[in-house]
């Protein structure tokens, strides 16, 4: 097992690398992959500013502000939140904390980015004082929970593992702002793959198997047959199987091939909107494609346009957990805004995990 040191690294790498990856997808939000080629004249590499825009949150609008190079949305603000609660209630994952947590977003500058889904049930919780009747319906289904439950996942990476106390709290942290088993149902397995990766206990390749593991035939109420989840986490195994035998070909014969093309059509098959089936297989294709690179993983995961600071920041955690915060590139640390504040709540957090071992 790993040592304290690495334990630290890959818990820091998880937090930071989420928050990258939303920073360098955010730009690129709600663009096509061609559009984004047009604009920037070719596949974006680095952190780029946001530009202004009209955001619609609830039935206001807001006009938001250029955001600076390297600057993380709402998605990184609403993980950190989570994180926060766990360390303050000693490891526990309690609505009644990390929920009016959320509720005063309402009442910051970051509310003008914030989903549909998320700002009115954070609205709702305001007014009801329920922290667990997040909203319900087909609007629901979005991903909006899927990458801020990351932090479960760090937590149960340490010490004794109880499935039934992992999903009941997975379960808790979604249905905050989530009451749909598809969105639930990708936070869980969000989490899971957190969890295995960090422990280095599968191979890269094998992450959608587990996810499916996790997601077993019933669960959330989620139907037997053309179960939404499951179909997209077996599409996306099947483009990983058939890259793997692409690669075999190409080395045995010494041939030359556009990787990089062929995983930005592979995403886009998977889907870039922000349904909850889409993106999470989006991002565990662009992880376990690009296994051995946190910046190549990222950098696929962006530049196939769609809801790319999302998939972004959920290709960024699964890649940061498993090779750790040395493992992302210096550039990207160096200029990520609010650089201390993450590290700082990723030691909190990793602190309270190590405590759960005694």
């Amino acid at each position: 097992m790993p040592d304290q040191l690495e334990w630290e690294d890959r818990f820091l790498g998880c937090l930071v690398g989420l928050a990258i990856g939303d920073a360098l997808g955010s730009p690129l939000e709600y663009k096509s992959r061609q559009e984004i080629v047009e604009q920037y004249g070719g596949p974006v590499q680095d952190y780029l500013p946001r530009d202004s825009m009209v955001l619609v949150a609830g039935h206001e609008e807001y006009d938001v502000e250029n955001l600076a190079p390297g600057t993380p949305t709402e998605d990184t603000r609403l993980t950190l939140l989570h994180a926060e609660s766990i360390v303050a209630t000693g490891g526990k994952v309690d609505p009644d904390d990390f929920g009016p947590r959320f509720v005063k977003l309402l009442e910051t500058p970051w509310a003008a980015h914030m989903g549909r889904t998320t700002f009115e049930s954070l609205q709702q919780a305001r007014a009801t004082g329920d922290y667990q009747a997040g909203l319900a319906g087909a609007r629901a289904a979005g991903n909006g929970v899927a990458m801020r439950v990351a932090p479960l996942g760090l937590l149960y990476a340490l010490g004794p593992f109880s499935r039934e106390l992992f999903l009941a709290d997975c379960e808790k942290a979604a249905r905050l702002t989530h009451n749909h088993p598809v969105a639930v149902g990708a936070g869980v397995a969000l989490a899971e793959a957190v969890r295995v990766l960090c422990r280095h206990e599968i191979m890269p390749e094998d992450l959608m198997a587990v996810a499916l593991d996790t997601l077993q035939p019933g669960y959330l109420g989620l139907p037997l047959v053309n179960n939404p989840l499951r179909q997209k986490l077996l599409v996306a195994q099947d483009y990983i199987e058939e890259r793997q035998t692409l690669v075999d070909n190409v080395e045995s014969n010494d041939l030359s091939v556009d990787f990089f093309r062929i995983d930005l059509n592979n995403l886009e098959r998977c889907g870039t909107t922000g349904y909850a089936p889409e993106s999470l297989a989006a991002a565990f294709y662009a992880f376990a494609a690009r296994k051995n690179s946190f910046e190549e993983a990222v950098l696929v995961a962006v530049n196939a346009g769609g809801d790319t600071d999302t998939i972004g920041a959920m290709t960024g955690a699964l890649a940061g957990a498993y090779h750790g915060l040395e493992g992302i590139p210096a550039r990207w640390r160096e200029g990520l805004s609010g650089y201390s504040e993450i590290v700082e709540a990723a030691r909190a957090l990793y602190r309270v995990a190590s405590a759960r071992q005694s």
